[in-house]
């Protein structure tokens, strides 16, 4: 929550918890060629024959290890995948083709195994879904349809000429081998879209809490120019005359220059009054610009308590308190919830900020906080931080209420 110092290298807890998010499901996809394998490597071990075992067990190795190579590929973000769903993932060119072919091939020796044929199911299943998830989305869903097409007819044609099953029921190969390939396919291919709907949807709030900076920003600059647009165009108006005036009536143009000095002086304490924020709107609307933006970048927001209680001399103060806090609980928190409580007794004003989704460890304080120290000290206030198990922070200000104007 704290603003971090330029240059200091922490990671924002945003994209750490991001990072994390992309290895586990990194790390889930890889672990389901294996998965998938196991039961079919447990056959090759204990139920083939030296000759089938010879054929089948290079299969069933060279499918799990390409499809740990294509998922690396094919998840953005996570170990080191790249993720464009454009066929540049594609590992291996013709090797991908020739595994796939050679993984429905073993499909189709081993349909009509009553027990086994699902667990056969899964090689060609695990390889064309791995190699799907490389290609764009209707190349994809094509071959996966081509190949299900495939290992239905193979392993219903097998099933059928071979007869060494006579109680195998017609058509169960054929849906044995089109439902694993969809299957695999659709739970893999689940993972990486929830992933990649999982980067989208960061990627809206960063654009949601940048536009609600600008917003901020564009707000203080129609104000300034509201105040100072009037005043210059007086100035301009008074100098052009004052310069018309000289050598003709000398008096009246000291006269102009004088009221020119005083317009500029104006001018000059009103915008570090804006700079300072002491002519900003008041508190209430302060706050009701802190829920606005929080609410547009999907925080949930709950202001309680009146800010006409906090007297006039003491808003400024608080209204930067507001926000500072909310500037950093958009930079460095990634929040869900904020309660802004304002509370004032008979001999003190007290403003607390409260949210969650603050990081485990906290910067020094940036430079915004160290200014809203030294304010609150003019006024005879101070400020207190807070963290706190769960990742709540506190960011709360008091002052006097009988601080002089």
């Amino acid at each position: 929550m704290i603003t971090s110092p330029p240059g200091s290298g922490t990671l924002e807890p945003g994209r750490l918890e991001l990072g994390r998010l992309g290895r586990l499901t990194s790390w889930t996809l890889l672990a389901l060629g294996p998965l998938w394998l196991l039961l079919a490597a447990n056959d090759v071990v204990f139920n083939l024959s030296p000759a089938r075992r010879a054929l089948t067990a290079p299969v069933v190795v060279a499918v799990a290890v390409q499809h740990t190579r294509l998922i690396r590929r094919a998840v953005p973000g996570g170990l080191g995948g790249r993720g464009p769903l454009d066929g540049s993932a594609v590992v291996g060119g013709w090797w991908n083709v020739l595994l796939l072919a050679a993984a429905i091939a073993v499909w189709g020796d081993m349909a009509d195994r009553p027990y086994t044929a699902i667990d056969w199911a899964m090689v060609p299943g695990a390889m064309a879904a791995a190699l799907a998830l490389s290609l764009p989305p209707q190349a994809r869903w094509r071959l996966l349809a081509a190949v299900a097409l495939v290992c239905a007819v193979l392993g219903e044609t097998v099933a059928q000429w071979r007869q060494a099953h006579p109680d195998l029921l017609p058509g169960v190969p054929a849906v044995t081998g089109a439902a694993m390939v969809l299957f695999i396919a659709g739970v893999e291919s689940v993972l990486v879209r929830l992933w990649r709907a999982v980067l989208e949807a960061e990627h809206v709030r960063g654009t949601t809490a940048t536009l609600a900076v600008a917003e901020e920003r564009m707000r203080f600059a129609a104000d300034l120019h509201d105040l100072q647009g009037h005043r210059l165009q007086v100035i301009t108006l008074k100098g052009e005359l004052a310069e018309r005036l000289i050598g003709r009536s000398d008096q009246e143009a000291r006269a102009q220059v004088r009221e020119i000095t005083d317009l500029a002086r104006a001018a000059l304490e009103e915008s570090r009054a804006v700079v300072h924020g002491y002519r900003r709107a008041s508190l209430s609307t302060e706050l009701a610009n802190a829920a606005a933006v929080l609410e547009a970048a999907g925080i949930r927001t709950t202001v309680d308590g009146d800010a006409a209680h906090i007297p006039h001399q003491l808003q400024p103060a608080f209204a930067a308190l507001v926000r500072e806090g909310v500037t950093n609980i958009l930079r460095h928190s990634r929040a869900r919830h904020c309660r802004i409580t304002v509370t004032a007794s008979p001999g003190r004003a007290r403003l607390l900020l409260r949210n969650d989704g603050a990081p485990a460890r906290t910067a020094e304080p940036g430079s915004g906080l160290a200014g809203l120290q030294e304010r609150f000290h003019a006024i005879g206030g101070c400020i207190r931080i807070a963290t706190h198990p769960g990742g709540q922070f506190e960011l709360a200000g008091h002052a006097s209420r009988e601080t002089p104007a």
